[in-house]
């Protein structure tokens, strides 16, 4: 599979440092992905005909064709240590036969001097390994725990390899790839990362100050009002 180069990612991370560093606020164990708010928009590669869609509790994500616009990839921001980020997964189901599934991805900074150096992807043929895109820096690639063929790229291993040869790695993101160049149709009924299951769902916004009533103010979630007031006093504002 293709990836986006790592400048274009580099300097994507770069911009959400200040506005979006943990990503969703999630209790551990489990939580919920809202689509489209929480993915990192500056990370996107979700292409012409790629597409994603919320289809009850999991997310849709399917390619038109396998030319090189079909690739549907999205992140979620996060400052979580390499070592902290547990192994990662993706929870699927194929709605058609003969696809390849989407992997899992981690851009990471392998130094810890928070800049993004490359992206370790995990996907399901290659079992518990995980290898460096062909984009990252030549040290990542220097410091692989495992170099030749077997894997995605020539630089490879599992997440408690890359860990110990690079202590000090930091996750920026995370997220999925479906593609470019796939033809596929497959929904990830829940991702998990660093011990949390995350599902998926839509923002619940209130279109009317009469849905505030009768516990409905308690519904919204963009935006999460405190009581049926808050939420009244909302429409009347933006009158």
């Amino acid at each position: 599979m293709q990836i986006r180069t790592l400048g274009r990612l580099t300097a994507a991370v770069a911009g959400l440092t200040a506005a979006l560093v943990t990503g969703p606020a999630l209790a551990a164990g489990a939580g919920t992905i809202s689509v489209p708010d929480d993915f990192a928009k500056p990370l996107s590669d979700t292409r012409a005909t790629g597409h994603y869609q919320v289809v009850g509790t999991g997310l849709r994500v399917w390619t038109e064709g396998s030319t090189s616009t079909d690739k549907v990839a999205e992140y979620v921001a996060t400052s979580t240590p390499l070592a902290s980020a547990g192994e990662p997964s993706l929870e699927l189901t194929n709605n058609t036969d003969g696809t390849i599934p989407p992997g899992f991805q981690l851009v990471t900074d392998f130094d810890g001097d928070g800049s993004a150096d490359g992206i370790l992807v995990g996907e399901r043929v290659y079992g518990g390994d995980w290898w460096a895109s062909n984009s990252s820096k030549p040290f990542v690639k220097a410091g692989a725990p495992v170099t030749g063929a077997g894997s995605g790229t020539p630089w490879h291993g599992s997440l408690d390899q890359w860990r110990a040869a690079f202590p000090q790695a930091q996750v920026q993101a995370y997220g999925f790839s479906l593609g470019s160049g796939v033809k596929g149709d497959w929904t990830i009924d829940a991702l998990t990362f660093a011990g949390t299951r995350y599902t998926f769902a839509t923002p619940v916004v209130l279109t009317s100050r009469d849905q505030c009533k009768n516990g409905g103010w308690a519904t919204s979630t963009k935006p999460v009002f405190r009581n049926q007031g808050e939420c009244v006093s909302s429409f009347a504002s933006a009158k």
